[in-house]
């Protein structure tokens, strides 16, 4: 049990450094900002493929889902308020691009460690995953257009209310902008999560007391309780009347909960066994790739965790891809299409919760609607049974078996 809860010890500290940076951002007026431009510029017709692509955007940039969903995922989420657009279709959306960074960012946790699991360089491991990324990415594309295209905007005259009450409680300006330029450059720059996170609520304190004339205090109220406003429209109040670190204990106990759950089920062979058991059925390459993705699921079901699903799954079945003399990054890929990906769909694990509370959309709510999520492992199958895209070692990367 200690053994599984130091491993989550560092998702911890992140989800404790997120949730006070979206109470403090909202406070200085940034998110509120996010909001405002959005909602003048962004027409609903395409406003599902546009927070698809701009949550990809910025968590390639940064390589955070969380950071990406607590930031412009929620502002996204006033925008859609404004709009008229189902929430949780557009929390779909948002966790697909969120996804999309965690999955694909060389600055990613989750890519870092499936790479070093299959012992492979990450920028090899990341091609890798572009052969079922980049179609899954463009299903889902395609699909959030087409549900767009069927929204029914909001009232002029309730838009306009919403815009009002935005400048009645904050002073508007590009210049909260920059906190979110800074924090996407020293993403870029290689800047440690911790570190990144902790100097982003550090500027939005700043931004609290210099821009909005918030009392130190307040800003520190902020960040640790959130914040509770009365702007008279009560869409505006909904988005917005969150953040601090106590708005994440809840996912916090679960994130230690299911670290502990998994190195129990780990420590006494039970994962070992259910793995093992999938081994024996193995008969074909494509049977292999199929088997990872299946294991990956049980181990997310079973742990709410997607870093033991990666590392376990990816431990056992190292031996078994190179016996069969096939490339270690087509098995890191298939650990990243199942075990990442599945990830947010879990209620009881603790992205699902955290994606949940965040975007006050529940898990079974937003599930039909993640399609970069299912779209993704199914160019998986396709290739594993295929053989396209399946390297040998013997190789270069690029080839087909």
């Amino acid at each position: 049990i200690f053994s599984g809860i130091n491993k989550v010890a560092i998702a911890a500290l992140i989800l404790l450094l997120i949730g006070a940076l979206i109470g403090v951002w909202i406070q200085a007026g940034i998110i509120p900002t996010l909001i405002f431009y959005g909602l003048h510029i962004i027409s609903p017709s395409f406003f599902l493929p546009a927070t698809f692509l701009v949550c990809l955007t910025m968590s390639l940039v940064t390589g955070t889902s969380y950071g990406t969903i607590g930031t412009v995922g929620i502002a996204l989420l006033g925008i859609q308020s404004g709009l008229g657009i189902p929430a949780p279709i557009t929390a779909g959306a948002i966790l697909s691009g969120a996804y999309f960074g965690d999955k694909m960012s060389p600055l990613s946790d989750t890519t870092n460690v499936a790479a070093a699991i299959g012992e492979a360089d990450i920028f090899r491991h990341i091609r890798s995953m572009m052969y079922t990324t980049i179609p899954g990415a463009l299903v889902a594309l395609f699909l959030f257009w087409i549900a767009g295209g069927s929204s029914n905007p909001i009232r002029s005259a309730q838009l306009d209310q919403m815009l009002g009450s935005l400048e009645n409680a904050w002073w508007i300006s590009p210049v909260h902008l920059i906190p979110l330029s800074l924090m996407v450059i020293l993403a870029i720059k290689k800047v440690p999560t911790l570190l990144l996170l902790f100097l982003s609520v550090v500027l939005g304190m700043i931004w609290c007391v210099v821009f909005q004339n918030v009392p130190i205090v307040a800003a520190f109220s902020a960040a640790s309780t959130g914040n509770s406003y009365d702007t008279g429209v009560a869409l505006i109040d909904g988005v917005l009347s969150r953040g601090g670190m106590s708005s994440v204990h809840e996912v916090i106990v679960l994130v230690l909960i299911a670290g502990a759950l998994g190195g129990t089920l780990q420590t006494t062979g039970v994962l070992d066994a259910l793995v093992t058991g999938l081994l024996r059925l193995i008969k074909r390459t494509g049977t292999l790739i199929a088997s990872v993705l299946i294991a990956c699921y049980i181990v997310v079901l079973l742990t709410g965790n997607q870093f033991l699903s990666l590392i376990l799954v990816g431990q056992m079945f190292l031996p078994a891809f190179r016996k069969r003399g096939i490339d270690s990054t087509v098995l890191t890929r298939s650990l990243e299409d199942s075990g990442t990906l599945s990830a947010p769909l879990v209620p009881w694990g603790a992205a699902g919760a955290f994606c949940s509370q965040m975007l006050g959309v529940r898990t079974i709510d937003y599930l039909p609607y993640a399609w970069f999520a299912f779209a993704v492992p199914v160019f998986s199958l396709i290739l594993g049974y295929s053989g396209i895209a399946v390297w040998k070692t013997n190789q270069n990367q690029g080839s087909k078996t």
